[in-house]
């Protein structure tokens, strides 16, 4: 729902900037218009490839796509009424912010607080391209002034943003850390473990932001398996294992993680973290 919400303001604000840009294209000249588009087209690209990324269940082709049409879309439209070559300075803009915000909403676990990090940032920067507009297009010493005073104000409003999302940082990280957490329960937690694995061959595999050691396991065919995936924590990118063969998408919690292959077939069963960066197979002998 938060990133729905923040995708209709990301567009809101971007309707704007267009529009206000097109309303004062005769007194902008050529570069000014080039960093307005560019400006438009990267930022809302990049934000709203950021939610496309975490609203379409971490997809990178489509929410690649969309974002890059976008930010395409609007960085021609906002250039093109000053000049082509702010257009075309738009539009590139657009293709470079798609890309490298759906590839950071996918790698995202934990998305609701950067979410909210990105629309401040969107706000602010959006709020200071249309000061620049207004410095670009009214030249008076009371256009300056003006500008000057809505700039104190996105400060402001930037600050209080960003210690929101110290807050709601402190509070998602709090415990998970060993800074805030107090230590677990050993017994209740080794006689579910004992329970869960009864019947079982288990293999376990060590999870850490730089990958699974040992990546690469063998098992018995025929004969049940649980594989223990033991994060390390579950914010990185290793913290969601895909099992494609299987059909699996595990998303793993701090601690130990049971995942229960059943029986397998003699084959090679491979695994990775959610953007193909690490990952290792399992050969199921006979």
């Amino acid at each position: 729902m938060l990133s729905i919400i923040s995708m209709g303001l990301v567009m809101l604000l971007t309707g704007y900037s267009v529009f206000y840009t097109y309303k004062q294209k005769e007194k902008l000249s050529c570069m000014a218009g080039m960093m307005i588009a560019m400006t438009v087209g990267m930022m809302s690209s990049l934000a709203l490839g950021v939610l496309l990324g975490v609203a379409l269940n971490h997809d990178l082709t489509l929410s690649t796509i969309l974002s890059i049409l976008f930010g395409m879309g609007v960085g021609y439209l906002t250039g093109k009424p000053v000049s082509l070559m702010a257009a075309l300075d738009g539009m590139m803009a657009g293709v470079m912010g798609g890309m490298m915000g759906a590839m950071l909403g996918v790698m995202l676990v934990v998305s609701d607080v950067m979410v909210i990090f990105v629309d401040v940032i969107f706000i602010f920067i959006m709020s200071v391209l249309i000061q620049l507009i207004e410095q670009e297009s009214g030249k008076t010493k009371e256009a300056r002034q003006a500008v000057g005073k809505r700039f104190v104000g996105s400060l402001s409003a930037l600050i209080l943003g960003m210690v929101l999302v110290a807050v709601l940082l402190v509070v998602q990280y709090q415990g998970t850390s060993s800074v805030f957490g107090a230590a677990p329960s050993t017994s209740a937690g080794e006689g579910a473990a004992s329970e869960e694995t009864a019947g079982y061959e288990i293999v376990n595999i060590q999870v850490s932001a730089t990958g699974y050691a040992p990546k690469d396991i063998e098992v018995k065919a025929g004969v049940p398996t649980k594989i223990n995936f033991i994060a390390n924590s579950a914010r990185d990118c290793t913290a969601t294992v895909e099992f494609e063969k299987l059909n699996k998408d595990v998303q793993l919690k701090k601690g130990n993680n049971y995942v229960d292959l059943g029986d397998l077939k003699p084959g090679v069963y491979d695994y990775h973290c959610r953007m193909y960066m690490y990952g290792g197979k399992i050969t199921v002998k006979a």
